[in-house]
């Protein structure tokens, strides 16, 4: 059984009700959710004290295995001084989604919790049917053989450029560039130093992205950061400026190994990560074999 939430912004009902059946038909889980979980308060899917009390349900939900999102949007960072994180501790249980998720994961993830960083349940209907066979090797554990050159669903995700070339192991952290950058001076952040940091975005000018990996190096967050991962930078080109050129300048000035094209992110394949966990990123130089990846050292259990 999964438990369905809504911590962030409203949604679509028709996007919502074709990914609930995506987690019913495809992983054969039985979702539940509150009833109000279709409430709106503005750009708020509902006031913060109906969505704080959702959140406690789930979390004490012991017949549950994961709390999966409806949506990002914003919203799950005005929960975090309200809400119990050592509650998913024990059992754990898998916490699924992306963008405004972000904050959820980076206080669990500092929490010691291991995180999926994956499409929200109105994002399921459209993403591809290979981030589904990672999705389900990750949350059933069930690896599956390796379909080119790239690491098994469920083993790792390959990108498609070296920033800086080397490797680096250490615990994955990250998600949305935006949410991390107002992370920053709240006791939500995790420290970053030894980890891989995992980053992506969408709808942000290339300034921004400047300013808030500026942000980030400025306020020492980034002091020890051992490698960098950058996903999907999708629709932050303006005036003939690249967003991702941006952030490849600004990753490749901290002086270590990076990659980039992830297929995680804003986009329709939007392939999982288990933040928190153990990971190795291998960034080839010339003449070394294989294409930049991203490798699950502790698999993807949460």
């Amino acid at each position: 059984m999964v438990r369905v939430v809504a911590p962030s912004g409203p949604f679509d009902p028709d996007l919502f009700e074709r990914g609930v059946a995506v987690l019913r038909d495809r992983f054969g889980l039985h979702p539940r959710m509150r009833a109000d979980i279709r409430a709106a308060h503005g750009y708020l899917a509902g006031e913060d004290v109906r969505r704080v009390q959702e959140w406690q349900e789930a979390s004490t939900d012991h017949e549950a295995r994961a709390i999966w999102a409806a949506r990002g949007g914003y919203g799950a960072m005005r929960l975090l001084h309200r809400i119990e994180l050592p509650r998913l501790l024990h059992p754990p249980k898998w916490v699924i989604g992306y963008s405004d998720i972000t904050a959820l994961h980076a206080a669990l993830n500092g929490a010691g919790l291991v995180t999926c960083h994956g499409p929200v349940v109105t994002q399921l209907p459209r993403v591809t049917p290979e981030v589904l066979d990672h999705l389900e090797a990750m949350l059933f554990g069930e690896p599956r053989p390796a379909a080119g050159p790239g690491p098994a669903p469920g083993a790792g995700v390959a990108g498609t450029g070296v920033i800086r070339a080397g490797s680096a192991s250490g615990a994955l952290f990250g998600g949305s560039l935006t949410l991390l950058a107002h992370l920053c001076g709240t006791p939500y952040l995790p420290r970053l130093r030894g980890a891989v940091l995992f980053i992506e975005d969408v709808g942000e000018k290339p300034y921004r992205l400047d300013r808030y990996l500026t942000q980030l190096r400025l306020s020492g967050a980034l002091d020890g950061v051992r490698g960098v991962c950058v996903g999907h930078i999708t629709d932050c080109d303006d005036a003939g400026v690249s967003g991702l050129a941006t952030v490849r300048e600004l990753v490749r000035a901290l002086g270590v190994p990076a990659v980039d094209g992830m297929p995680v992110g804003h986009e329709d394949r939007n392939l999982p990560l288990p933040l928190g966990s153990i990971v190795t990123l291998v960034a080839p130089g010339p003449g070394e074999a294989g294409p930049p990846r991203l490798l699950f050292d502790q698999g993807a259990r949460a």
